[in-house]
């Protein structure tokens, strides 16, 4: 018959699978989270690429309002790259919060050696950099990454819109003065939450150093 050493240790061995299972799916979620990422970037620089072309026939058709309409594709981008890249921070700290110390401390348990085994460090090692100060994330949320691009182009289309309106003496109709209301506002949420991924970063950062 078993001891109760016996069956912790077959269990404990038991959740030892069930984590090399769950961390190579969330592995593989993260690595098809950044493909993701990485292909709403090339979406959005396609449709960068279409709308470079196409202003100047929209210019000559009078129709300055698609201007302000062609901005909504690049809020959806931005949209669902934030969503990928929120959560790819999600599981990390997942990883780093539990899945990895859990493992770690099973390892320790059966081994029960005078050496500590710390094995999954990757994260923690990434996550222990020097902490970046207010300055440094400031400036880092306004350094050039993918995130801006969609931002930029957003901002490119509504000051082309006012150039080519004002150059073409067209007067804004109420529905447009809407338009660029609500796509300054989204502008501004995009450049907020951008800034706010830098500082959740960094805070993740102090957390594991205080861990």
């Amino acid at each position: 018959m078993a001891t109760k050493k016996e069956n912790e240790r077959e269990a404990l061995l038991a959740e030892l699978d069930l984590h090399k299972l769950e961390f190579s799916a969330l592995r593989q979620e993260i690595l098809q989270l950044i493909e993701s990422e990485r292909q709403y970037l090339n979406m959005s620089l396609v449709a960068i690429g279409a709308g470079i072309s196409l202003s100047a026939y929209i210019a000559g058709q009078d129709s300055f309002i698609v201007f302000l309409l062609f901005p909504f594709v690049f809020h959806i981008l931005f949209w669902e790259m934030l969503k990928s890249i929120k959560s790819v921070m999600g599981i990390s700290n997942y990883l780093l919060g539990f899945l990895i110390p859990r493992v770690n401390y099973i390892l320790n348990f059966l081994g029960r050696t005078d050496q500590t085994l710390e094995t999954l460090g990757w994260e923690t090692h990434i996550s222990s950099r020097k902490t970046m100060t207010k300055a440094e994330i400031f400036f880092a949320s306004l350094s050039p990454s993918r995130h801006w691009i969609p931002i930029l182009a957003v901002a490119a289309s509504l000051f082309t819109y006012l150039l080519l309106s004002g150059s073409h003496g067209h007067a804004p109709t109420q529905y447009e003065r809407w338009l660029i209301y609500v796509n300054l506002i989204l502008l501004v949420w995009a450049g907020i939450q951008t800034t706010l991924i830098a500082r959740s970063d960094s805070r993740r950062t102090k957390q594991s150093k205080k861990e």
